[in-house]
């Protein structure tokens, strides 16, 4: 149990966060909940001037402010008088603007309250953040309000309205699949100057409502074709527009995939590009609905060809119960040279996860060959195990799995560094979310706290030790060390 446990390593970082996501930012939405009290604000008196200089002293410059509505602790407000006529809210502010200025501004620990840094806001974000309590809390009616701002010209809301969708559970997504606009959505993936993150949210959506007739213009981006100067803007986002373009075509796609970005025997890939294709075929054996997980696996059994890549599918093989290839994988163990003796370690734990009597006997040629590794393998897989919830960390009714989110599928640009891949599959990258303003004496939080905390412990030494057992066991880095 101890060896498969190893590889829920890659489960978790669908629940927890994708491998190479950028932090998702806190919407208007949540930064309000956090609060106790959200008000929007007109600038009456600008810090003065003498205090914005680069060598000013003394405390930090506050201006004044009037509040002009209220959204959230209306009864905190009147309670404190902060809502007289005459009463003004001091808040700190680092920069010389026009008294009349609207913002929003949230505060926290009444009566005195501490308040945030102001939010410069126009009157269409006004209008924007006064819907927001009024917006279901979750599923596809939601998404639809913020699927109006998308790219809409006022930045502030664009932006939080794409961190609407990229905290959303993908299910939710795919509930407004027939109120999206998938010729606006193919128009912002063709723009070279969306952000890259933007661009894996689109092709996600596009995925979902999109027609096979859209991906001949994604296979153009996939290929390379006419796009001029724009190319590398155009394929930020690869992993996305992988899967978006598969979904489009069906399972008779990953046949292009795998020419272009997994078959490397007749030709260099970028491994970036590889990456991608990975991670692309994860979320597909993960989510979509339409194309065999058995057809995916085929994909990534590809990378075994190359053993210096073999790391990165081995344990997506062992998740997905794919036991065909006890034979290429020994022979790999078998065959690993310094250049790639890393992937021993994820090949022992493949063994142990495998029930079938092959495994076994395979299990004792490779304790033969290099008994070291799979000590190695056994350690990694200890404390993973470590990681793994028990019945007094976590509540009796914790649902198996959480949703997917957007997020696990919209990123920014993926590693290049090789050194990230640890032995058992990919890195997962911990997000770190700021508490809530609820009792953090119940029991349910203290638990979830205190099993959140193991978690990312017990992660950093598995990911410190397989760097530091890679490192160690390159050409001439042994020696160095010894």
């Amino acid at each position: 149990m101890l060896a498969i446990s190893s590889f829920f390593i890659v489960a978790l970082e669908q629940s927890l966060a994708c491998p190479f996501c950028a932090a998702v930012g806190l919407t208007f939405s949540q930064e309000i909940k956090q609060s106790e009290a959200a008000v929007i604000a007109r600038l009456i008196e600008p810090p003065p001037a003498s205090a914005l200089g680069p060598n000013a002293e003394g405390p930090l410059p506050q201006a004044k402010f009037e509040v002009v509505n209220v959204l959230k602790g209306e009864d905190l407000l009147r309670s404190t008088n902060l809502l007289d006529a005459n009463t003004l809210i001091d808040a700190i502010m680092l920069e010389a603007t026009t008294p009349g200025n609207l913002y929003l501004i949230m505060g926290i620990e009444p009566p005195e309250f501490i308040w945030s840094n102001p939010i410069a806001i126009n009157e269409r974000a006004v209008t924007y953040l006064k819907k927001l309590d009024q917006l279901p809390e979750s599923g596809p009616d939601r998404l639809a309000f913020f699927q109006q701002y998308l790219e809409d010209k006022d930045d502030v809301l664009a932006r939080d309205a794409y961190d609407e969708f990229a905290i959303a559970p993908y299910d939710d997504v795919r509930g407004l699949e027939n109120r999206m606009d998938p010729t606006a959505l193919l128009s912002w993936i063709k723009t070279p100057s969306i952000p890259s993150n933007r661009r894996r949210l689109y092709a996600t959506m596009l995925g979902i409502c999109g027609t096979p007739a859209y991906a001949t213009e994604i296979e153009k981006i996939l290929l390379g074709e006419d796009l001029g100067d724009d190319s590398s803007d155009l394929r930020n986002g690869l992993d996305a527009l992988i899967a978006c373009y598969v979904v489009l075509v069906g399972p008779t796609g990953l046949d292009l995939i795998d020419k272009l970005f997994l078959d490397r025997s007749s030709r260099e890939i970028p491994f970036t590009e590889t990456y991608a294709a990975v991670m692309a075929l994860r979320f597909l054996g993960e989510e979509s609905e339409t194309i065999p997980r058995e057809r995916v696996l085929e994909s990534l059994r590809l990378l075994l060809n190359e053993p210096k890549l073999a790391d990165l599918v081995i344990a997506d093989l062992a998740r997905w119960q794919d036991w065909s290839v006890i034979a290429k994988l020994t022979a790999i163990y078998v065959d690993a040279t310094p250049e790639n003796i890393f992937v021993r370690e994820p090949i022992v734990n493949y063994m142990k996860a495998c029930p079938l009597p092959a495994a076994a006997s395979a299990l004792v040629k490779l304790r033969e060959i290099d008994p070291e590794a799979v000590r190695r393998a056994a350690t990694l897989a200890g404390l993973a195990g470590l990681t793994a919830a028990t019945k007094e960390d976590l509540p009796t009714e914790q649902p198996s799995a959480a949703p997917v989110r957007v997020a696990d599928v919209v990123a920014d640009d993926v590693t290049t560094d090789r050194s990230m891949v640890v032995s058992t599959g990919s890195q997962p990258e911990i997000k770190e979310s700021r508490p809530g303003n609820g009792p953090i004496s119940q029991p349910e939080n203290a638990l979830s706290k205190n099993f959140s905390l193991r978690w990312f412990f017990w992660l950093t030494i598995v990911v410190i030790v397989a760097f530091l057992s890679r490192y160690l066991l390159q050409p001439g880095k042994r020696d160095a060390a010894g």
